[in-house]
């Protein structure tokens, strides 16, 4: 194992398992459950399985109905493009794949299935279900040396690729950086997904100006480029229409979504994501 690997291994085992992080078990919660369908509430039905959205919307209570016990079935979808080969504090790539390796050991430790699809505009590597810690480093390092340079993202082949090749409902976690645009609607409404959008705040909020010759990690073709205020003032604005645009997409197909940025700890962030 590789020494970044081994810090991001001994960062995890600190975070999930150390004894200052008390009750946490887990960045995520399951039930262990089967979702079957929604009815209405009646007498002597656990409370516990109110659906507080349907209840709100119908004035009335209704409940979550579950098949048998079973264990979770968990995908994260890795997403390579040149854009995540970069990073003011740390690279993208790096950040996104600490985050899988929290999903992974918070997974295995919950005894459910995990597995990893790296993906750019294609399938490039599928990593099988495993309860075996031993595959969560060997899946690390394959994050952690990925050649992202050259690849570019297609989210709709990604939706199209796992509603075709994950029958059994799941949870699925999508990293990347999310400046393409995405359609999760049909996703959304099959699987219980995340997206966990990885960046750097250089990238939203550049601090350069003049003018600059720029290669574009995506074509890797070389660009002469002129900034002044002006320009920066209209490349933000646009990034945050973007943005709102992207998370009201999530917030309409209730996808939970949360932004990391490379000098923050992404387990406190997905606290807050699984606790809202």
């Amino acid at each position: 194992m590789n020494t970044k690997a081994r810090e991001i291994i001994i960062k995890t085992k600190k975070r999930l398992f150390g004894a200052n992080i008390g009750n946490n078990i887990s960045v995520f919660q399951g039930n262990g459950l089967d979702f079957s369908e929604i009815k209405e509430y009646q007498i002597g039905d656990d409370v516990k399985k109110i659906n507080w959205k349907v209840t709100a919307k119908e004035q009335k209570p209704y409940i979550n109905v579950f098949n048998e016990e079973r264990e979770l079935n968990i995908v994260v979808c890795f997403m390579l493009s040149g854009n995540i080969y970069f990073g003011s504090v740390r690279q993208k790539q790096e950040l996104m794949s600490e985050i899988l390796t929290l999903i992974g050991y918070s997974a295995i430790r919950n005894s459910d299935r995990f597995s990893t699809v790296f993906f750019s505009d294609k399938e490039e590597e599928y990593v099988k279900p495993t309860k075996n810690i031993n595959w969560l480093y060997t899946t690390l390092e394959k994050a952690l040396e990925f050649d992202s340079l050259g690849k570019e993202v297609d989210y709709a082949k990604l939706s199209d690729y796992l509603l075709q090749t994950i029958k059994q409902k799941s949870i699925i976690f999508v990293i990347g950086d999310f400046f393409e645009e995405v359609d999760f609607s049909l996703l959304g409404a099959k699987h219980e997904v995340y997206a966990i959008v990885a960046r750097d705040k250089f990238e939203e909020e550049p601090k350069f100006s003049g003018d600059l010759s720029l290669i574009d990690t995506k074509t890797l073709k070389q660009n002469e480029v002129s900034l002044d205020g002006s320009a920066i003032k209209n490349f933000k604005a646009e990034i945050e229409r973007r943005d709102k645009k992207l998370f009201e997409h999530f917030l309409k197909h209730q996808i939970g979504a949360i932004k990391v940025y490379t000098d923050e700890d992404p387990f406190v962030k997905m606290q807050r994501l699984f606790a809202s």
